[in-house]
């Protein structure tokens, strides 16, 4: 069993690798998720929390003096019964006796609205007002609050003032207004709804009138009762002239097959066979035959007898073919009329079926008219009958005794206190300012154009991120020089001893390591981790790394800081590494580490110098080389086309292990495009709180199209 190929290491702190993120082609993926840019709320809450107090705190000191600043309120109410208990009422309206109680027929949403209304309430102010001229409409709108009890046929009316003598006042006056409002409403509504209904009771008794006139002309128009009877009718004749016909072909055929015989032999002698004259012909032509044969014997063929005998024969013969003739030609004109006759029945019969199809053709139109009048009919009779017994409940209701609105609680004689809900008031005060709070960080949350987590970041373009980088307060861009590092291990010498010092004089106290000894280590380790990744993902692909491009979308992310301390970090390691300052137009490794001499890559390009003369080797105890930019000034795009730079990156490649070119930003240079083509791979750094996402996601678009071989991401700046 083949053993499992090693993954990079994924430490939540200082890096991470998500699952689908492997490299493992050659392109930078373009696609981008949905959700990318959602916010993280705790995250937001974590980054934001300065702001959230602030407005939050700015907010409670609002609600805090308005809840402090709050009156005593006095209030009452009354309530009205705005339908009966009981269904005598719609009994009686209704005609009928039976026990089932009635839905209520009360729009109560509509008629509290009414009972809000300027119309109704200016009655009230107005008599209200030689006691208070102050109150208005908007005044008492505001105080008045009208509901109905829930699962009741009550309506509360309920009042609140600053001035406890006015609320029993209002209530008492607005209680009489209600209560006569009620019952001239309900008078004035019996009488409207009386004249409402006779006017569309003679409306429809117009209408049934002439649809039963319509219906009636139909009738007699079309000459039917129903369209369905005369269908049948019309069905019966049609099959009836359908077995006329089949008989008089029948005959018609027999007829034809006996002309046809008649003009055979067979036919005519059948004929003739039949005919009593031509019979009675031959039977005397037989008897002259028999008296020649007989005379013959006597007498000579020239004899007279004979010959009187033979004319005889002759003119019976001469009959027999009349005859014979006569008979055919008779039969023959007899099928022939028998023949004509049944010709035009069949011609009737054709014509008297064309007339029912035309007729039977026309019956679904007169079926479907025939329908509607009959359904228009019906629902206006409907219309009529339900107008009818709608004007006879109305004419019972109003003969009745009317029950207008009454009061089950009447309007007190006092108003009731009620204090301010501090309390109250400061917890919607506390949940206002926290939810202002929140909003207005996710307001700024959502208007920043920065990443601020590692995880944001790999979501946002779907690419590993080997490393976070801690921020250290003490580098600002890559002044860890050979001076800074020495300085920086005396002071931790000294820290050391001053430790140990408190040590001994507290033996008691647990060991808690200085913050900035837990910084730089921090800060080292996840250099650490950034090697690892990438010897574990080359491992794990297969292909080689020895070469790799630092850039980043644009100038201040680091990427300087990036390359100097990894270079350190893998030469520690044991690699043979070689920094190489391609930034041709603006150095920051060469004014940064101080170094003694200024020939590089530029002088390299430029004269006829050796690469042993350019390379420097800033730690003498460290296999680290750098090859500095130099201060010749040329084309980066000249110089990195060029067949020399390809092969000055064949030789750096076979003569140390490992070769980082810290390169100029991607946006608006070529200089890191043009690179790649002569590294293995790249690594694209991103400052936390400062890369603008636009310009991150412009960067890696620009290396998708170059086909550079992107490792993924190196969060800098936590």
């Amino acid at each position: 069993m083949r053993d499992a190929e090693p993954k990079p290491i994924a430490i939540e702190k200082n890096g991470s690798v998500p699952k689908n993120a492997l490299i493992r082609g050659t392109t930078v993926p373009q696609g981008q998720s949905t959700s990318e840019d959602a916010i993280n709320f705790w995250e937001m809450v974590q980054r934001r929390w300065w702001i959230i107090a602030g407005v939050g705190l700015i907010s409670m000191t609002y609600f805090v003096s308005t809840a402090l600043q709050q009156q005593s309120e006095y209030v009452g109410q009354f309530r009205l019964l705005v339908e009966p208990v009981n269904n005598v009422n719609a009994q009686l309206a209704d005609g009928s006796n039976n026990n089932n109680n009635p839905s209520s027929e009360l729009d109560y949403d509509t008629q509290i609205q009414v009972l809000q209304s300027p119309g109704l309430l200016d009655r009230s102010i107005e008599k209200l007002r030689p006691l208070y001229p102050n109150l208005t409409y908007n005044n008492l709108v505001q105080g008045l609050s009208i509901s109905q009890l829930r699962g009741t046929k009550i309506i509360q009316v309920q009042y609140q003032s600053m001035n406890p003598a006015e609320v029993p006042a209002v209530l008492e006056q607005l209680s009489k207004d209600y209560l006569s409002y009620s019952l001239n409403e309900r008078q004035t509504n019996l009488r409207q709804g009386l004249q409402f209904v006779q006017n569309q009771l003679n409306s429809a008794q117009e209408r049934v009138d002439e649809l039963q006139l319509r219906l009636q002309a139909f009738r007699q128009n079309n000459q039917f009762f129903d369209p369905d009877g005369k269908a049948g009718q019309v069905i019966a004749q049609s099959e009836q002239l359908a077995q006329q016909q089949l008989e008089l072909d029948q005959q018609l055929q027999q007829a034809e097959a006996e002309l046809a015989r008649l003009q055979e032999e067979t036919g005519a002698i059948a004929t003739l066979n039949s005919s009593p004259g031509y019979q009675q012909l031959v039977g005397q032509l037989r008897e002259l035959e028999t008296q020649i044969a007989l005379e013959r014997t006597r007498f000579q063929d020239d004899s007279l007898t004979i010959r009187v005998l033979r004319e005889k024969q002759a003119n019976v013969l001469g009959l027999l073919g009349s005859e014979a003739r006569q008979a055919i030609g008779g039969k023959a004109a007899e099928i022939s009329n028998r023949i004509q006759i049944l010709q035009v029945q069949q011609q009737a019969i054709a014509e008297t079926q064309n007339t029912l199809d035309q007729e039977f053709q026309q019956i679904p139109g007169l079926s479907r008219q025939y329908t509607d009048l009959q359904r228009e009919l019906q629902i206006a009779t409907e219309s009529l009958n339900r107008f009818l017994a709608t004007r006879e409940n109305l004419q019972v209701e109003a003969a009745q005794k009317e029950i207008p609105w009454q009061l089950v609680e009447p309007p007190p004689q006092l108003a009731a206190s009620r204090g301010p809900d501090t309390t109250r008031s400061l917890l919607i005060g506390v949940a206002a300012s926290l939810a202002l709070g929140v909003a207005t960080a996710f307001l700024v949350e959502k208007m920043d154009k920065t990443f601020h987590t590692a995880d944001a970041l790999s979501r946002k373009f779907k690419l590993p991120v080997l490393a976070v980088i801690p921020l250290q307060s003490d580098l600002l861009g890559v002044e860890y020089s050979v001076r800074s590092r020495r300085r920086k291990n005396f002071l931790r010498k000294i820290k050391t001893q001053l430790r140990a010092i408190r040590k001994s004089l507290s033996s008691s106290l647990p060991f808690m390591p200085q913050p900035d000894d837990y910084d730089v280590f921090e800060f080292e380790e996840s250099f650490k981790l950034l090697q690892t990744n990438l010897q574990m993902m080359q491992s794990s692909s297969g292909q080689s790394m020895q070469t790799i491009v630092i850039t980043s979308a644009q100038a201040g992310d680091g990427k300087s800081t990036i390359a100097w301390y990894l270079a350190q970090t893998a030469a520690s390691m044991g690699q043979r590494v070689l920094l190489v300052d391609t930034d041709l137009r603006r150095s920051q490794l060469q004014a940064r580490l101080q170094l003694p001499e200024t020939r590089g890559l530029g002088e390299l390009f430029s004269s006829n110098l050796v690469l042993k003369d350019v390379i420097q080797q800033p730690l003498p105890d460290s296999p680290l080389y750098i090859l500095p930019s130099g201060e010749t000034t040329l084309d980066p795009i000249q110089v990195f086309s060029s067949p020399r730079m390809h092969a000055l990156a064949n030789k750096l490649k076979d003569t140390f292990d490992l070769v980082i070119y810290d390169a100029p930003p991607v946006n608006g240079l070529a200089d890191a495009l043009q690179l790649s083509v002569h590294a293995d791979s790249l690594l694209l750094v991103v400052r936390l709180h400062k890369t603008d996402k636009a310009a991150a996601a412009k960067a890696i678009e620009s290396l998708s199209h170059a086909r550079a071989r992107l490792l993924g991401l190196v969060a800098n700046g936590r």
